[in-house]
């Protein structure tokens, strides 16, 4: 399931990233990256635009880096608008989970009957990757050994000996002869008085 991450509000919810630092851009694409390798997940990043650069980005204003696409709002756009476009503009809306802590795009989010994680628990979740560990909420996988316990405990019992022989047609009932049906036939006449 790909993820669809409000950037700046991300970078505001990490205890190793700050706003102020020049390069938390950077910095947060090489981490979902890694992040996005590990967890075996697409992520797309939404970042408002550079406040000082003016000029459109060349050739669009998305990159590519991995498993992470990287998009800049065009200037005077915030990433918001961006990230209502994609929601508004997404088909499969079970397949999609944004990242955002803020309020009012997590509710045009659910609105919109796409699922919304805090920018918080992602990057818990994200810590959780980085560190080799799987999610705590995701059900555990047993190996082939524990399968094959399973499979002991819940094996069919075996029938009982009498079900084993194969099934006995029911004796068939016997075409009476001519002469015998002729005798019921007799029983059955009332005697004339």
């Amino acid at each position: 399931m790909p993820y669809l991450v409000d950037g700046h509000n991300l970078i505001g919810q990490m205890h190793n990233l700050s706003l102020s630092d020049p390069d938390d851009e950077d910095k947060l694409i090489e981490h979902l990256r890694i992040v996005a390798d590990r967890a075996h997940k697409r992520i797309t990043v939404v970042f408002d635009p550079n406040p000082h650069d003016r000029t459109p980005p060349i050739g669009g204003n998305s990159t590519q880096h991995g498993r992470v696409t990287v998009i800049f709002a065009h200037p005077g756009r915030k990433a918001d608008d961006v990230i209502r476009r994609i929601v508004s503009d997404t088909r499969d809306k079970q397949g999609l989970i944004v990242i955002t802590s803020d309020a009012a795009v997590a509710d045009f989010t659910r609105r919109c009957g796409i699922k919304v994680q805090s920018s918080s628990e992602f990057d818990k979740w994200a810590q959780l990757q980085l560190a080799g560990k799987h999610n705590p909420n995701a059900k555990p996988l047993g190996g082939a050994s524990e399968v094959i316990n399973w499979a002991e405990v819940f094996k069919e019992p075996e029938p009982p000996p009498e079900f084993n022989k194969p099934p006995q047609a029911p004796p068939m009932k016997k075409k009476p002869t001519r002469s015998e049906q002729l005798k019921q036939q007799v029983k059955r006449i009332r005697p004339l008085k």
